[in-house]
């Protein structure tokens, strides 16, 4: 029963980490860049995709920038939690077949 909790609980951070990810792929991609490849002047935001800056709003400009530090995070986090379900369920498997 802890396993299923467990193997639910990853599963619901590993789909949080999918949308985090592809999202900051398409949000990037809606709006012409990223925050950290753009920059502050004055009161003017900028964001910026290989060279190329988008004049964008300030809160434009910090979501960018919040959802990029998710997605640094999310990056290694997210294979670490379908390693770990993997892991969680071959355990699960072992504890069967012991049973039989």
């Amino acid at each position: 029963m802890k396993e299923n909790k467990t193997n639910l609980i990853l599963s619901i951070w590993n789909t949080i980490g999918i949308v985090i990810i592809a999202g900051f792929f398409l949000y990037g991609f809606m709006i012409g860049g990223s925050a950290s490849l753009g920059y502050c002047d004055a009161n003017a935001y900028y964001v910026g995709n290989h060279g190329e800056y988008t004049q964008v709003s300030e809160i434009i400009y910090y979501v960018s920038y919040v959802w990029e530090i998710l997605f640094w995070i999310f990056i290694p986090l997210t294979p670490l939690g379908c390693f770990l379900i993997s892991h969680i369920q071959g355990k699960m498997e072992q504890k069967k077949k012991r049973l039989e």
